[in-house]
């Protein structure tokens, strides 16, 4: 409301808003502006519309009644719409209270459905209808599968750099999370959520309309209204719960007409969490209405197919053209497959345990889970059981939705969607017939343990910079009071020393590098290697544009921690001591001050002198700047019982943290 009675004003259009965001202050000046008619346009939030006496509030004006009611997010009002709000509902009414008022509804993601849903509920007898096409033609919609989701976030977004964009995530904690991974990775971005403080997020929302922040991570409720024209992607993080929620986002890139990406991370283990929240409905009819949404969203991300064909099928419209040329299926990321074999496995575990359960048990079955199910029912001792347990879940699950939407397999309508076999599915299963399915051509980086592996560097570099190299982190490091280690390793030197970089771009390709370790060190560095060419430019001669592939795998991504850190870090801000919370947590002290050392590390705000004095800091430094930090072992013995594992781990902590 804020932006668009910004952008009304500018064009010279009276206007104001009532919502719970403005203050009584703002409300006043909007009540005594609108009953003096001097406002062209009053928006008014469905909630505050339905406050005992706004209604009467709205005849104190000159001609008595509004002049004309517009009704935006319609698709607010329907119960088969995506985001249904009882607020709404009150707004028909309007039609009973003000009779001869025009009134038009308006909605980006209306099905045929749901627009009959409006009309009924708004009163709206013989209404007109004005229907545009949902075909939004410079969006580029892709869907990858969600493997390594940290490093595909960081790539996709690395590689617009400077572009606007919206990350959406299904709850609080994982757009708190999101962002805080980004930001450890270079990149401005910003969580938005309702549980913060209006402020808050107003400031955020200002920020990113004005480009002092580039990209928003939030949950649904961020971008209703938002009038950004150029944002230039959007990435769902998890499965959407409806389509008609994940075209509303989609539809808040690209409002300019420019090219803009849509990005779907997509995974079967998504749409299983939405289901369990699904079960808990109580009302058989809307639990059913919720299940059918969801099953068309998991369609659009589990099945191969010109993306911007289903989405325009949802809404009833027709794609004249085979080859939309703005998807990733349609740009030929796909081929076709024999999967005869694989839908045999499935297709005899359904007959086997004699077609009476849903997909996801199958789906266990074939993989061999051992539930509680699978052991009561004796799954456990059916041929295909653990057939397929070479191949995760998310790939059974998704041939199950393929041979469900080939008509292999007859799925009938109801809650428990129970697959049945078809006469083709008998065929295949006893080979007079074939199966094929697209198959993504694409590779999906695996997510990387937290080990990291030896990386065999093959490229040539000067030696005599390199040692010149060395001995400038020494110094930095002694200026610093930090072990050369938490500068930079011997693998970025060498990596340094290859590529020459002379700018902060440049710089930023090497190993180990990132945003905040360029501002600490990378100014010295440039400094140092220009001085040193500069006496001998014969070196130049050996610089390396590019290093080989097996130097310059994916960069490590800074990933967030894991929950037990933030565990340990809650009770930390408590004040409970590392014994009280081992002992509370019923885990080893050392893991404890593990924690504490890599909370510090990621620079979370813990005071270290509640678990280490500046005296023993001070002799730890020391022990360290003596005898390294590559083992402990060294530096306790050393310490002569005056110092701990854990103090060492933190003092560590400290200094890598800076």
């Amino acid at each position: 409301m804020k932006d668009q009675v910004d952008a009304a004003r500018a064009n010279g259009i009276r206007a104001a808003c009532v919502n719970s965001a403005v203050s009584l202050e703002e409300r006043k000046e909007a009540a005594r502006a609108y009953g003096k008619g001097e406002l062209d346009l009053l928006y008014v939030a469905p909630e505050r519309l339905s406050v005992p006496g706004f209604l009467d509030k709205l005849r104190k004006c000159p001609g008595g009644q509004p002049a004309f009611f517009a009704i935006d997010e319609a698709h607010c009002l329907s119960e088969w719409g995506h985001d249904f709000r009882p607020d709404y509902l009150f707004l028909g009414e309007l039609k009973k209270e003000f009779p001869g008022v025009p009134m038009a509804a308006f909605t980006a993601t209306a099905t045929h459905q749901v627009a009959a849903d409006i009309e009924k509920r708004l009163q709206l007898a013989e209404a007109v209808k004005v229907r545009a096409s949902f075909d939004r033609t410079n969006l580029y919609y892709e869907v990858r599968a969600k493997k390594d989701w940290e490093r595909q976030m960081v790539e996709f977004i690395k590689a617009r750099e400077g572009e606007c964009g919206i990350i959406y995530r299904t709850s609080r904690k994982s757009v708190e999370a999101t962002a805080a991974m980004l930001v450890r990775n270079g990149i401005d971005a910003k969580p938005y959520h309702a549980g913060m403080e209006n402020e808050d997020r107003s400031a955020t929302q200002e920020a990113f309309l004005r480009d002092n922040c580039k990209v928003i991570v939030a949950t649904v409720a961020f971008g209703m209204g938002i009038d950004k024209p150029d944002v230039r992607f959007v990435i769902h993080g998890d499965l959407p719960k409806n389509i008609e929620g994940y075209y509303q986002e989609t539809g808040r890139a690209g409002r300019d007409g420019e090219p803009s990406h849509c990005l779907l991370l997509y995974s079967a283990g998504d749409g299983f969490k939405i289901r369990r929240f699904i079960d808990e409905i109580t009302d058989e009819v809307e639990r059913k209405r919720s299940l059918g949404l969801l099953k068309a969203m998991e369609n659009f991300g589990s099945l191969p197919q010109c993306r911007r064909k289903g989405l325009l099928g949802y809404f009833g419209e027709k794609l004249a053209e085979e080859n939309c040329g703005g998807c990733d299926f349609c740009d030929g990321n796909f081929e076709m497959k024999d999967a005869t074999r694989d839908a045999q496995m499935l297709l005899s575990a359904i007959a086997r345990s004699g077609e009476r359960f849903g997909a996801v048990h199958v789906c266990d079955i074939v993989c061999g889970a051992n539930t509680q199910r699978i052991r009561e029912m004796g799954h456990d001792q059916l041929k295909t059981y653990g057939a397929g347990k070479d191949r995760p879940k998310a790939f059974w699950r998704s041939l199950m939705d393929n041979l469900m939407s080939e008509g292999v397999l007859a799925v009938p309508p109801g809650d428990f969607a129970i697959p049945g076999l078809t006469a083709r599915a008998w065929e295949i299963m006893k080979g007079k017939a074939d199966f094929e399915r697209h198959q993504d051509k694409r590779a999906e980086p695996e997510k990387a343990g937290r080990t990291r592996a030896v990386v065999e560097e093959d490229f040539d570099y000067d030696r005599g910079l390199f040692e010149h190299l060395r001995a400038l982190r020494k110094r930095i490091a002694d200026e610093k009071s930090v072990p050369p280690f938490v500068v930079a390793s011997d693998r970025t030197l060498r990596q340094m020393t290859a590529l020459m970089p002379d700018s902060r771009e440049t710089f930023l390709k090497v190993h180990g590098v990132g945003q905040e370790k360029f501002e600490k060190f990378g100014p010295d560095f440039l400094e140092g290697m220009t001085a040193y060419l500069e006496e001998n430019p014969e070196v130049r001669a050996k610089k390396l544009n590019d290093l080989p592939t097996a130097a310059t795998s994916a960069p490590v991504v800074k990933r967030p921690l894991s929950e037990t850190y933030y565990t340990t870090f809650d009770l930390v801000k408590k004040g409970l001591s590392p014994a009280e919370i081992a002992e509370k947590r019923g885990v080893g002290l050392s893991t404890v001050e593990n924690h504490i050392a890599k909370l510090l590390e990621e620079g979370e705000a813990i005071d270290p002198r509640d678990f280490v004095s500046e005296a023993e800091e001070e002799r730890v430094r020391g022990l360290i700047a003596k005898l390294g930090a590559e083992a402990l072992k060294p530096i306790f013995e050393a310490g002569q019982g005056k110092i701990t594992y854990g103090q060492i781990r933190i003092v560590i902590g400290m200094m890598v943290a800076g």
